[in-house]
Parts: C-alpha cells; sequence; structure tokens
C-alpha cells in the first residue's frame, strides 16, 4: 500500500509524540527561567536556552520512536494504527528517525559539560528503557519520570547554574511522573500480561502502596518549597490548587478509575508548571 507525503509526514510526528516533546521544551524553558533570578536576566542566555530546547525536543522524539520500534509487535495486535503497524513507516525508517532525532538532540546539547552529560545520559537510558529494560517495566517506570523531569535541571544547566529551587522542583515532578507510570501500568495490566513485569503485575494490590507514597510525596515535595526555600505566595496557590487536582487522583486511583486518574495527574502537572513560573514572580 502506498502513502502520500502528507501520510507520511503525519505519521513521523505521530511517532515522535509532538505534545510530549513541546513539553519537554517548556519544562527547559521553566527552568532556565527560575534560576535566572539568581544570576542575571534570561535575554542574557538566550542562545544556550533555545539550544538546550531543541536538544530536549529531539532527544524526546528520539525517546518515543525507539519504543515504538521495540513495541512493535505488541502494537500490531493492539493498536494497529500506530505509524509502524499501520505500515506508514517501516521499522527501518522508524531507526533511521530515531538516530536522526538522536544526533540533532546531541548536537545542540553542545551547550556545556553539564548539557552534555544530562543528553548523552538520557539518551542512553531511554535507549536502554526501551530495547533491555522494557520487559522489565517497573525499573522503566523510574527512567521515564527521570527523563520528564530532569529537563528542568537540563534547561537550568543551560543558564550555568543549578539550584535549590530547581532541584526541589525536580523531586517534586519526579515524584509525580512515577505515580502517574504506575497508574498506567494498572490501567494497562491486561495488556501488559505475559509480555512486561509491571509493579501491579510483580506486587499486585502491594503495588498500591508505592503508587499512594509517590502521590503523597509529590505535593509535599512541593509545599516544601514554600516553607522552606521562602517561595512567594502565588506559587503556595498554584500548589494548593495543584494540590487538590493530585488529591482528586489519587482518590480516584484508589476507586480503581485509573484512566480518569491519569488524566488528574496530567492536569496536576500541569497545573504545578504554572506554578513553577509563579515563584519567579516579584511581588
Amino acid at each position: 500500500m502506498k502513502f502520500s507525503i502528507k501520510d507520511k509526514l503525519k505519521a513521523v510526528l505521530e511517532l515522535m509524540r509532538v505534545k510530549n516533546c513541546l513539553m519537554a521544551m517548556i519544562a527547559v524553558l521553566i527552568g532556565a527561567m527560575v534560576v535566572s533570578q539568581v544570576v542575571r536576566p534570561l535575554p542574557f542566555d538566550a542562545i544556550n536556552v533555545i539550544l538546550a530546547m531543541i536538544s530536549a525536543f529531539f532527544i524526546c522524539a528520539g525517546g518515543q520512536a525507539i519504543n515504538d520500534i521495540f513495541d512493535a509487535k505488541i502494537d500490531a495486535k493492539l493498536n494497529k494504527k500506530k505509524p509502524i503497524p499501520s505500515k506508514r513507516i517501516t521499522k527501518n525508517q522508524a531507526t533511521v528517525l530515531t538516530i536522526l532525532f538522536y544526533c540533532v538532540g546531541l548536537f545542540f546539547a553542545q551547550i556545556n559539560e553539564i548539557t552534555i552529560f544530562i543528553a548523552i545520559m538520557m539518551v542512553v537510558l531511554l535507549t536502554l528503557y526501551s530495547s533491555v529494560l522494557r520487559k522489565v517495566k517497573y525499573l522503566g517506570n523510574f527512567i521515564v519520570a527521570l527523563g520528564t523531569s530532569l529537563t528542568f535541571i537540563y534547561g537550568a544547566s543551560a543558564v550555568g547554574v543549578i539550584t535549590n529551587t530547581i532541584i526541589l522542583f525536580t523531586i517534586a515532578a519526579f515524584f509525580a511522573n512515577v505515580a502517574r507510570e504506575i497508574t498506567k501500568d494498572f490501567e494497562d495490566i491486561k495488556k501488559d500480561k505475559g509480555v512486561k513485569v509491571t509493579f501491579p503485575i510483580l506486587l499486585k494490590e502491594k503495588a498500591k502502596s508505592i503508587a499512594i507514597f509517590f502521590y503523597v510525596a509529590s505535593p509535599l515535595t512541593a509545599i516544601a518549597g514554600y516553607i522552606f526555600l521562602d517561595l512567594n505566595i502565588l506559587y503556595l496557590g498554584g500548589v494548593v490548587v495543584a494540590t487538590i487536582v493530585f488529591a482528586k487522583a489519587y482518590e480516584l486511583f484508589v476507586k480503581r478509575k485509573y484512566s480518569l486518574a491519569q488524566k488528574k495527574c496530567k492536569q496536576a502537572m500541569m497545573i504545578s508548571l504554572i506554578a513553577f513560573i509563579l515563584s519567579i514572580v516579584i511581588i
């Protein structure tokens, strides 16, 4: 079956998960904005920050693409509309695109030693996650969460300084993403059986205790920022709203409404991003 150029381009964008890549860019920008208040105005580092944002976008795209390559057999049974199972993109083409995305990401990461180190580390971890560790998904949860949360430190590194505030934001984001990943595992338990080892498959109901820990740890960490790092009242307001939404996600999780819990987690994380931005407002 032949596909038009338009179909091919659409498939490439689907392979990249553009929304996830854009979120990575935004997180890098927020990381840079937060630490810029400590050193110098952001425009002085604008070029470096833009390079870091582009780098994060393409490394994220590479991670998404390689995941689809190794999940092609599963997707052929469960999600035939995805780029590879639908044959709009072949495995070989997806492999070339993955290498291209990674190379572009690493090229733009050449800002300083820290950004290069983080970029290489994430390429290695994302590749290991999809290839070697994909069947041991309970470890993959932490890799995905680490990759998502490190974007804040990546942005800060582009400016040249990593503050306690950005470390706290990174930890809070890490906890939130682990909670969401485990929630997704509960949602996908039937699909993953016999294919991947997840916390719910490995520990059954006991896995909920692990998820609950991260559900609680994320908002508590964010609130600690206001208490110990002297962040402003606008930040606290944003965190309180995010905590309320996160509590709703927790409630849905306990009621086994995993799909809805995931969506609430995403909403809470988006509100948290707004709170992180509000933390730099001078009042």
